[in-house]
C-alpha cells in the first residue's frame, strides 16, 4: 500500500479506515466491472451479432424543442451524484 496516498486520502476522508477501504473498493469493482464490460463489447461487438443487431423501428417525432427544464437536469445531476458515490 502506497503510503503518501492512504495518508491523502484519510486526509479528505472523514471516516474510519474501514469505510475508507470500504468505498475504495467499490469504486475500483465498478472501474474494473466497466473494463470488463468495454473489453467484451471490443471483443464482440453488437453490430456483428446477427441477434443483436436490429434496426428500430421509426416513430413519431418527438414534439417537444426546447430547452431542457431545470427539475430535468438537476434530477440527472442527483442520479449521476449517486451512481458515482
Amino acid at each position: 500500500m502506497d503510503a503518501r496516498r492512504l495518508a491523502s486520502a484519510r486526509a479528505l476522508f472523514e471516516g474510519p479506515d474501514s469505510e475508507l477501504l470500504d468505498r475504495a473498493l467499490e469504486l475500483l469493482v465498478r472501474r474494473l466491472d466497466a473494463e470488463r464490460e468495454q473489453a467484451a463489447l471490443a471483443a464482440a461487438p453488437y453490430e456483428e451479432d446477427a441477434e443483436l443487431r436490429w434496426q428500430a423501428p421509426s416513430g413519431p417525432d418527438l414534439p417537444y424543442d426546447g430547452a431542457v427544464p431545470e427539475e430535468v437536469r438537476r434530477l440527472a445531476a442527483e442520479r449521476r451524484a449517486a451512481y458515482d458515490a
